[in-house]
């Protein structure tokens, strides 16, 4: 699997097709309760399907980075006991089955290793450098820098595996605790960023009279075609900037 890439199944797309429609029909009712322009709305979300790809992308290389972060335990004590790296990965894949399953990115990548050493006489350096490379993390591709130069050195591979994984599981960790300190504030962000819409809805909700001239009127139409276009382009502002990287 390359982490890099991701496609969407038949069955994928058209739930997400059908969730950017329904979202602009949503929006066309709030502010035009018009159902051709919610339509139209949605058409235009459709386009946006690279976004929820790069979303999904992420969240899938956040949780292989979790558990590469465990697997650092094991090659560690592993190698510490005398074992190669090689053998480490082996050992590693029934040291974690009891907490991952086999559908886990952890365990595939574990197994996929240990088949291309077996069966492609390919050196662990050379396989993990391969799941480096897919993985596209750069605490994978460190800790695979770490290896291959104690191998073309002689450096104690031992006490340099144990140091590097400290290192790098230091560093995730710190990574993880600023995002959660910057949690908040970014969904406080999102709030702030959807609040003309609430407002909106609850005002056509609680008196359905005040929203008859945005409705009825070129003036109005006018009024709520800049009040969502401003509403979509600071929502689309702020996103940019939650993905700034601390």
């Amino acid at each position: 699997m390359d982490y890099r890439i991701l496609k969407l199944t038949a069955y994928e797309k058209i739930v997400f097709r059908l969730s950017a429609v329904g979202a602009g029909i949503l929006l066309g009712w709030i502010f035009y309760d018009n159902l051709i322009p919610g339509i139209i709305i949605g058409i235009l979300l459709t386009f946006s399907e690279n976004k929820y790809k790069e979303f999904l992308i992420a969240k899938r290389k956040e949780t292989l980075l979790m558990q590469f972060k465990d697997l650092l335990y094991s090659l560690s004590s592993a190698v510490s006991t005398g074992r190669s790296l090689g053998q480490a990965i082996d050992e590693s894949i029934n040291f974690w089955r009891g907490t991952y399953d086999e559908n886990d990115y952890i365990i595939k990548e574990l197994k996929l290793m240990s088949k291309k050493m077996r069966e492609s006489n390919i050196s662990d350096i050379d396989a993990f450098k391969d799941f480096a490379e897919r993985s596209d993390l750069d605490d994978v591709r460190d800790f695979m820098m770490v290896c291959k130069t104690c191998k073309e050195t002689g450096a104690d591979f031992t006490a340099a595996i144990d140091r590097g994984s400290e290192i790098i599981e230091n560093k995730i960790d710190i990574e993880r605790e600023l995002k959660s300190i910057t949690a908040q504030k970014k969904f406080e962000s999102k709030i702030v960023a959807l609040a003309p819409i609430v407002m909106i809805l609850a005002i056509k909700l609680l008196s359905p009279s005040y929203m008859i001239p945005l409705y009825e009127t070129n003036a109005g139409k006018i009024v709520s075609t800049v009040s969502l276009a401003l509403t979509a382009s600071g929502f689309i502002a702020i996103e940019r900037v939650n993905k700034i990287e601390i």
